[in-house]
């Protein structure tokens, strides 16, 4: 073989290699980036599933707290008329 061919060899074999190893890096920083947005997902969805859990108690509070006063209206509607003024007047 001439020595302008091996050299040649070499110098495509070093191309090869800084791009092989080039890609591995490139391929690294993505796997940690993918990992460290899976987590933040992960703790997003979370916080969503505390939130639904957290509306639902509120509307349930919200409902039982309707269905009380349509029974308070029912039997003493002066209690309900009652608390209605001092709920629109007081608690601004």
């Amino acid at each position: 073989m001439k020595k302008s061919s091996i050299v040649a060899a070499i110098a495509t074999g070093l191309v090869l290699l800084t791009i092989a190893v080039s890609s591995i890096v490139s391929n690294r920083k993505l796997a940690g980036q993918v990992a460290a947005q899976k987590q933040f997902i992960e703790q997003r969805e979370a916080l969503i599933d505390s939130l639904h859990a957290e509306l639902f108690i509120a509307n349930v509070t919200i409902a039982r707290t309707e269905f009380t006063l349509e029974w308070l209206n029912e039997v003493n509607q002066p209690a309900f008329i009652q608390f209605s003024q001092y709920y629109d007047h007081q608690t601004e």
